[in-house]
């Protein structure tokens, strides 16, 4: 995270998210959902990572999964400090609480309305059928579905 942010990150596109990355990063200990996105000036970057619990599944389908970001976390969070000015500087997080990473920095599904929803909604229905998750929601960033 710390070379892109000294260094930038190209991504193809012209929104946020068409020109961003949603990845798992994995190892034999730990899992974590990272997210990253070229910043404002296009010379450095913005970037988040959030760990999956040891009990827990992450699901990441084309689309931003970090919601509430707590950067004075660090064994849950790691991730770039210029989110919180960026956010606030173009009015996109009033700078009370904790940031929504999705909420603020998604473009929300990419191409249409469940494009990325479903497949998360199916990964999580398969481990769980159980858990009783919407099947329909309204909009990625601010429903929250899953």
């Amino acid at each position: 995270g710390d070379l892109v942010v000294a260094h930038g990150f190209y991504g193809a596109g012209n929104s946020t998210e068409g020109s961003a990355e949603s990845l798992m990063v994995i190892d034999a200990t730990e899992a974590f959902i990272f997210h990253i996105l070229p910043d404002d000036t296009g010379a450095s970057a913005i970037w988040v990572a959030q760990r999956v619990p040891d009990d827990h599944v992450g699901v990441v389908a084309n689309a931003f999964m970090v919601r509430e970001v707590d950067l004075d976390d660090p064994v849950n969070f790691l991730g770039s400090r210029n989110m919180y000015s960026i956010a606030k500087a173009h009015g996109l997080w009033d700078g009370t609480g904790l940031l929504d990473f999705t909420a603020v920095f998604s473009d929300g599904e990419y191409l249409h309305k469940f494009y990325s929803g479903r497949r998360v909604w199916g990964a999580y229905h398969m481990l769980a059928p159980s858990a009783a998750m919407p099947v329909d929601y309204e909009e990625w960033r601010k429903s929250r579905p899953y």
